[in-house]
């Protein structure tokens, strides 16, 4: 029988992947790994697109604009403009057809860099695609390794109110 979660289960990965710094697929990671795959795809894009309003992009949400009914969320910031995607994400190998979508939507939102996300990995030809598309790819793997990063690069609840009432 497989391990039963939680509501907050999403939370707790999260929380654990802080602590792991090994490159290596540890019997630990590839079951953080695997939760990954049964996490929501909105709790990973409200986890990246929060990582983004970290370093001072501005994020806007296509499909609750009703810009774009299939989802995304436009990131911003300067000139860069990143269209960011969490597609397919229950599919364990993700082909060229929705990079190429991803690639189109650029274009019709005039996104000069695009993100596409997946627990799952990506075949050869969608990687290439996405080599002359200015297209990111982000695989299960990296995607644990950037929320590893992100939960790293936080700083604790209490440092920020700490600090707000010292500099009073």
């Amino acid at each position: 029988m497989g391990k039963q979660h939680g509501g907050d289960h999403g939370t707790n990965l999260i929380e654990r992947l802080a602590g792991k710094t090994s490159d290596v697929l540890s019997p630990a990671a590839a079951d953080d790994l695997l939760a990954l795959s049964g996490l929501a795809r909105t709790e990973v894009e409200r986890a990246m697109t929060d990582a983004y309003r970290r370093q001072g992009y501005q994020v806007a949400d296509l499909a609750a604009s009703g810009a774009e009914p299939d989802g995304g969320t436009l990131l911003t910031k300067a000139a860069q403009r990143v269209l960011l995607q969490c597609k397919h994400w229950n599919n364990r190998k993700i082909a060229e057809m929705p990079v190429r979508e991803l690639y189109g939507m650029m274009a019709a939102h005039d996104a000069n860099v695009g993100i596409l996300v997946s627990s799952g990995s990506f075949t050869l030809e969608a990687t290439r695609f996405a080599c002359y598309g200015s297209i990111q790819l982000i695989d299960g793997p990296r995607l644990l390794a950037l929320l590893r990063e992100t939960r790293a690069a936080q700083p604790p609840a209490g440092a920020v109110a700490r600090a707000g009432s010292a500099a009073r």
